[in-house]
């Protein structure tokens, strides 16, 4: 083997030794989910990941009036198959800060009148900081439904978007039935 040869399967070598490094850094460190505050639809202050500090939480942001649908979906079926889990929480946050200010209220009011009593504790217009969820989600399509599963510190666990279907569903609620087995 030349010496040529050697120095590129070096590089090859440290350069693959410095993202096992790095993946290793980031399993062992997951990022935290940011605070985001906001008023539910029950008229509560809701801040999380403390709301949800000891649970599972799963976090489903809809950016567009469009998004409601896929939203709802995933909402309806995590909630379903896991709603009644005391070690869990679902919050369902329309991030609204685009909507005109002056229409906030009636379009807040017109969410409201959608969503059953029963959840609108943990249905959270988020009114400021898109740009920052934008990221955070790696958001890309306007109208999908944007999934952010933590555990029970408020680290980011998983993250998904799109519509719910049965491939989607499959590793979402996989994550969820492993880390509510996890003590």
């Amino acid at each position: 083997m030349s010496v040529s040869e050697l120095k590129k399967n070096s590089t090859v070598i440290l350069l693959w030794c410095w993202v096992a490094l790095l993946s290793s850094s980031l399993a062992q460190n997951p990022p935290l989910m940011p605070t985001l505050a906001g008023d539910s639809l029950a008229g509560t202050k809701v801040v999380l990941p403390d709301a949800a500090a000891g649970k599972v939480a799963v976090l489903i942001f809809g950016f567009t009036h469009a998004s409601k649908v896929p939203t709802g979906a995933w909402a309806d079926k995590i909630r379903a198959d896991f709603g009644t889990r005391p070690s869990f929480e679902i919050y369902q946050l329309p991030v609204l800060e685009d909507v005109p200010r002056f229409v906030r209220g009636m379009v807040t009011s017109g969410i409201r009148k959608g969503v059953p009593e029963n959840v609108r504790d943990h249905f959270i217009p988020i009114l400021h900081g898109e740009a920052d969820l934008k990221k955070l989600v790696s958001y890309k399509e306007q109208d999908d439904a944007y999934i952010v599963i933590l555990g029970r510190t408020g680290t980011i666990v998983q993250k998904t978007h799109g519509v719910l279907n049965d491939a989607n569903y499959a590793p979402v609620k996989s994550q969820i039935e492993s880390l509510l087995k996890e003590k």
